[in-house]
């Protein structure tokens, strides 16, 4: 568990001397708090103040749509979040949208650095390419998998949350009724036996022999919400997005280590985007994980209505979209080869960095990086950064934020459907999303 140096915690005290007399803190000593915060805001370092937004962390945050979601759809802004994310170009999309964002690599920071100690939530979505059909696929191979889980099992251990009756007591005191006299003898904590005494740096180094590191980053869904846990953070959930090629195994090895810390409750579904009225199709699988209640994810039960490509981006209909080109003829069926042509009177195909190169077949039309947005539930307006490549990749990579604000919403129990209608009617124009229900005076709205 990391510590403050003597000398950083005078630093925190005498702000907190400022707080409590409800003097504001000078700038000097501000900067210091972000210094010793670092990359953290200095304010962290501080307990919360009754009525202040709880502290949540965002990684392999991306340019936005968890934090969309959460705050656009849904209108919540009872968390203060902070993410990170190793694309600059990302980052500064995130930033000129108004999210606050680190620019770094989650694995070389400290879980349990002293400014985390007091968050509730951890949102992740680790890159895809790994396990996704589009990429080569290398966390499908069963020596990935392998080493991924091992180091999975090893979170438990290192956060201090192996039960004790897992490692002695059915073995040495098989027809003990009381408690377990070596744990009562060795003063374990709550059951648990003691923190193996691996760091996570170390814990990290057990990836070594993967053949593409991004597959090293679903460690990360687990190991941060325990260490924080274990550091005596209030975290109360966690909500993940991965591929939907995601091995089920993987997901019930991370299942297995909330289990053991007392996770009340782990649930994951493969979601489709275009089933939550977005309009393109991307698949991805979600997991949630709460401490203190009961979550069900699965697929809306009712699918809302399908908001198509020419819909979204008010095309006339009967355009369709080429994806790659002029490709060759198939003599056998006298159709190009590849199948690289789709109507945008349906949801467009799921997006990727080469959507850049589509084209309307009408008249050669390229989509913008705004256009592309859209596509994925983004408002027209959203500032995306960097080269026009860069861009498109982001809405390739990025979780749609309908979707976001679905899971989310189930996670916090909320009315999720009716904040989702109204920004997609926003967002759409479609005045018919309402007309199975009418919309009632009292009804939560939202300008996009």
């Amino acid at each position: 568990m990391s510590e403050l140096s003597a000398a950083d915690e005078y630093t925190v005290l005498t702000a907190l001397g400022y707080l409590y007399a409800e003097k504001p803190i000078p700038t000097a000593l501000s900067s210091e708090l972000d210094r010793i915060a670092a990359p953290w805001p200095g304010r962290w370092l501080l307990p919360s103040q009754p009525g202040a937004p709880q502290r949540v962390i965002e990684l392999c945050a991306g340019p936005g749509g968890w934090a969309e979601g959460l705050r656009t759809v849904l209108g919540l802004t009872k968390y203060d979040v902070v993410g990170v994310d190793i694309s600059a170009d990302a980052c500064a999309t995130a930033v000129a949208a108004g999210h606050a964002r680190v620019c770094a690599d989650i694995t070389r920071l400290d879980p349990e650095h002293p400014a985390l100690r007091e968050t509730v939530g951890v949102i992740i979505s680790p890159p895809c390419p790994s396990f996704s059909s589009a990429g080569k696929r290398a966390g499908l191979l069963a020596s990935n998998i392998r080493i991924l889980s091992d180091a999975i099992a090893a979170i438990g251990e290192a956060a201090g949350f192996l039960r004790l009756d897992e490692v002695c007591c059915d073995e040495l005191y098989p027809d003990l009724e009381d408690d377990c006299p070596l744990c009562a003898d060795l003063g374990y904590h709550e059951g648990y036996a003691p923190r193996s005494g691996q760091t996570w740096d170390e814990v990290r180094a057990m990836l070594d022999g993967l053949t593409d590191p991004r597959i090293g980053l679903m460690l990360e869904v687990a190991l941060w919400p325990l260490a924080l846990q274990a550091a005596g953070a209030p975290i109360e959930w966690m909500v993940m997005e991965q591929s939907s090629n995601l091995p089920e195994g993987v997901l019930e090895d991370l299942s297995l280590e909330f289990g053991g810390a007392d996770w009340y409750r782990t649930s994951w579904a493969v979601l489709e985007a275009a089933d939550l009225g977005v309009a393109s199709r991307r698949k991805r699988a979600f997991m949630v994980a709460s401490r203190h209640r009961w979550v069900d994810l699965e697929p809306p039960t009712e699918p809302l209505p399908t908001t198509t490509m020419a819909d979204a981006l008010d095309w006339e209909e009967g355009e369709r979209m080429n994806t790659r080109g002029q490709r060759p003829v198939d003599p056998a069926t006298g159709r190009v080869k590849g199948g690289n042509c789709f109507s945008a009177d349906r949801p467009s195909w799921c997006l990727t960095g080469k959507t850049r190169t589509w084209v309307r077949e009408r008249d050669g039309l390229r989509l913008t990086p705004a256009e592309a947005g859209v596509l994925v539930s983004f408002r027209a307006s959203y500032p995306w950064q960097g080269s026009r490549s860069s861009q498109f990749q982001q809405s390739a990579d990025v979780v749609c934020p309908a979707v976001a604000a679905y899971v989310l919403g189930v996670l916090h129990g909320m009315d999720w459907e009716r904040r989702v209608r109204d920004y997609l009617t926003g967002l759409y124009h479609y005045a018919d999303l309402w007309e199975e229900e009418p919309a009632s005076p009292g009804r939560f709205s939202l300008a996009v």
